[in-house]
């Protein structure tokens, strides 16, 4: 017990420690600072304000940002390399197989393996060209038409 402080000062103190705990914890499982402060049961604005007031809670708050897209890349890089299973559907309906059981497919996101690529490989992947990168001039004369 601090010296000076009344039952309601530590009361709040001890709300305030677990509200910014609650907050953080599900900061790091989504990357939402809206839906982190209503689970934590916090207005925003004072989110906020205990970001710029507290150097303890504003490192908290880029650990858990980082932490949550750590997951989010971990499972951007899980779609593009293991993939993922989808229903097969033929004219809207749900296809089975002879024991009524869904048929599924495995699923690969091309998009998720390019970004992850441009991320981490931006030299090799970037969509603007290098200057080192020469310019190719193709001429189709009137013979050419059938190309």
């Amino acid at each position: 017990m601090e010296a000076g402080q009344t039952a309601g000062e530590r009361l709040r103190a001890s709300w305030v420690r677990r509200a910014k705990r609650i907050f953080l914890d599900h900061l790091a499982l989504t990357a939402n600072v809206t839906a982190s402060a209503r689970v934590a049961g916090v207005v925003r604005g004072t989110i906020y304000l205990w970001r710029e007031t507290d150097e303890d809670f504003a490192r908290g708050w880029a650990d858990a940002l980082e932490a949550a897209v750590d997951a989010l890349e971990g499972e951007a890089r899980r779609r593009a390399l293991s993939g993922y299973e989808e229903p097969v559907l033929s004219g809207g309906k749900l296809v089975v197989d002879d024991h009524g059981s869904p048929m599924m497919r495995r699923r690969y996101s091309d998009g998720l393996m390019r970004f992850l690529l441009r991320a981490h490989r931006p030299s090799l992947f970037r969509d603007v060209p290098r200057e080192d990168d020469k310019a190719v001039t193709i001429r189709i004369g009137r013979d050419d038409d059938a190309l």
